[in-house]
């Protein structure tokens, strides 16, 4: 689809009421005065050319468009302007077909580049003086063509400024998704970090130092009598006590150290206005290693990036789960495809950090089909 969805809608529908206003008060005119109007065959002429536009305007602001992409939208415009041509130079012409040409400098502008959108706006505006100079008289050729340049000029400039604006937008909500999911990734290995160290903290200070105690009470223990003795030894059976709760303190902060994959991906995905990213993962997946969290993550990353910037799509489905060779990420959307994909620094980085966990990546395409990736990294550091 080489249109933005909100700018397709509003294309869709202004033109559409550009287009009615245009050949109402031709065929109303027709309609009230058939005895005066204008010859049947050259009328309906004319309203097939009407038909025509109309029709090419549909075409061109559907979504079902994504198979021919910009080409065919060109092509589709190309056709329009022949048709504002023809209704120009048939004698049911008022005057108010030139701002069909501006409908069609409204799909040309985020498809060109400023230089070829003037050059193709000169051409029609050209063509257009032509037209009514050959049909209705040098001076009428003049004032109409001179007349809806302007609006065509400025058309096009607001189209191409609001689909850069839109696609800079898009990039800019992936960017801070992407940090998003980092910042939550990094918040948990932070957390675990630091549960490691209160582990370690634990077990090395307050542990031996227990464990001294608990030695010492025993030797205490062999060399009292009477009462001293029971109190030594109701002094080691409390202190075992407390040397077994952190023992297992310790081993409970040190098993709790896993990373929360799912919040992560949920936290990319919900920062992404387009395309939509619908993430299947199962809520209890984890992942014990935090390289290889980064891994997937990483992969998500540039599955959505790549999503925002080429794909032009509008849904995007990102299913992680846990299979027999490990964590298995699988994505594909449903944008536009392509023929080949050119090597590239995302692609293959990815690739190669996959290679390094032991694990394969790989992805296809083709036009009209989407984008897909697959990719599995060992069960190593992973638990479900």
């Amino acid at each position: 689809m080489p249109y933005r969805e909100e700018y397709r809608r509003l294309l869709r529908r202004g033109g559409l009421a550009v287009w009615l206003m245009v050949g109402a008060p031709v065929i109303a005119f027709a309609i009230a005065s058939p005895s005066r109007g204008t010859p049947p065959l050259p009328l309906t002429a004319w309203v097939a050319s009407y038909l025509l536009f109309g029709a090419a305007l549909l075409r061109a602001t559907s979504r079902r468009l994504g198979l021919g992409g910009p080409r065919a939208a060109l092509l589709l415009a190309a056709g329009q302007a022949l048709a504002v041509f023809a209704l120009v130079a048939l004698p049911p012409c008022f005057g108010l077909e030139g701002a069909l040409l501006v409908l069609v400098a409204l799909e040309i502008g985020p498809l060109l580049s400023q230089r070829a959108a003037l050059v193709w706006i000169a051409s029609q505006s050209a063509g257009l003086l032509a037209t009514v100079w050959l049909h209705w008289g040098w001076h009428w050729g003049v004032v109409l063509a001179f007349a809806y340049l302007p609006f065509q000029l400025i058309a096009a400039s607001t189209a191409r400024l609001l689909a850069a604006e839109t696609a800079a937008r898009e990039r800019l909500a992936a960017a801070n998704a992407e940090l998003e999911a980092t910042r939550e990734l990094l918040a948990q290995s932070t957390r675990l970090a630091e549960r490691a160290r209160i582990a370690r903290d634990l077990h090395d200070l307050l542990g031996h130092h227990l464990t001294a105690l608990s030695l010492n009470l025993e030797i205490a223990s062999h060399r009292t009598e009477g009462e001293a003795r029971e109190r030594v030894e109701t002094a080691q059976s409390v202190t075992k006590l407390l040397l077994g709760d952190v023992r297992g303190l310790v081993g409970d902060l040190r098993h709790a150290g896993r990373l929360d994959l799912p919040a992560a991906l949920r936290r990319l995905a919900d920062g992404v206005p387009r395309p939509r990213v619908h993430v299947r993962v199962a809520p209890e997946l984890s992942v014990e290693d935090p390289r290889c969290a980064e891994v997937l993550l990483r992969c998500a990353q540039e599955v959505v990036t790549n999503a925002v910037r080429h794909a032009r799509a509008e849904n995007l489905w990102l299913d992680v789960a846990r299979g027999v060779e490990g964590i298995e990420i699988r994505a594909e959307d449903d944008g536009r495809g392509a023929s080949e994909i050119p090597a590239g620094g995302g692609l293959t980085g990815l690739r190669e950090r996959f290679e390094e966990r032991g694990g394969v990546f790989s992805f296809q395409t083709a036009p009209g089909r989407g984008f897909r990736v697959t990719a599995v990294i060992p069960l190593s550091g992973a638990s479900s």
